[in-house]
């Protein structure tokens, strides 16, 4: 019984199990018609502009290859335009018509307003009024949004906050920003250029 137990574990590993590991082996080899067929698609002929000929310049130089479409002056650099080239000339032109302006139009919020109720009447905007000019670092525009079912936005086309409540949040905008790391503010500056790029759609 006991050298029945003892070579069960043999018999199991010279049987089945010495299979399996030399089968993982095989599979992980890789073939030379896979390796061939690889090489073969991956050997791609280059351009003519690419390859050197007797022509073709001793020194580093730069290709310039771009893809197959209409000339235009927008698109081929002046760099590899000849300087009697008529598209330089065209460009000039063009350029002197329209001048830069120097003054850009602000950024327009571009939101779309989810459920817009029209239900303050001209006695409910006199109050947010009121209470905004009472106690303004009470009825802050959160608080009055919320007492009159509106948005923060609503409330501040109303009423505007005082001078003093103005430069209250300013100063403590001014001593948060004071703790930021160079990598936070870093950060921060991204996220506000981000945010302007992308309402302008570019």
């Amino acid at each position: 019984m006991e050298t029945g137990l003892l070579r069960r574990p043999v018999i199991d590993l010279l049987s089945g199990r010495s299979q399996c590991l030399f089968a993982l082996n095989t599979a992980a080899r890789r073939h030379e018609s896979s390796y061939r067929r690889t090489k073969h698609r991956l050997n791609v002929k280059p351009d003519s502009s690419f390859l050197l000929s007797n022509n073709s310049p001793q020194q580093d130089h730069i290709v310039f290859n771009p893809p197959s479409s209409a000339p235009s002056v927008q698109h081929t650099p002046l760099i590899f335009l000849p300087k009697e080239d008529k598209r330089r000339q065209l460009f000039a032109a063009t350029a002197a018509r329209t001048p830069a302006p120097t003054r850009l139009p602000p950024v327009i919020q571009k939101f779309k307003p989810v459920g817009v109720r029209h239900h303050l009447t001209e006695k409910d905007i006199e109050e947010i009024r009121k209470l905004r000019s009472s106690d303004p670092f009470q009825w802050s525009a959160a608080k009055l949004a919320r007492k009159f079912n509106c948005s923060m936005f609503f409330v501040k086309m109303c009423c505007e906050a005082p001078e003093e409540k103005k430069e209250l949040e300013r100063q403590k905008l001014e001593a948060l920003r004071a703790r930021w790391g160079p990598k936070r503010r870093r950060a921060r500056e991204d996220m506000l250029k981000r945010k302007e790029l992308a309402l302008r759609d570019e």
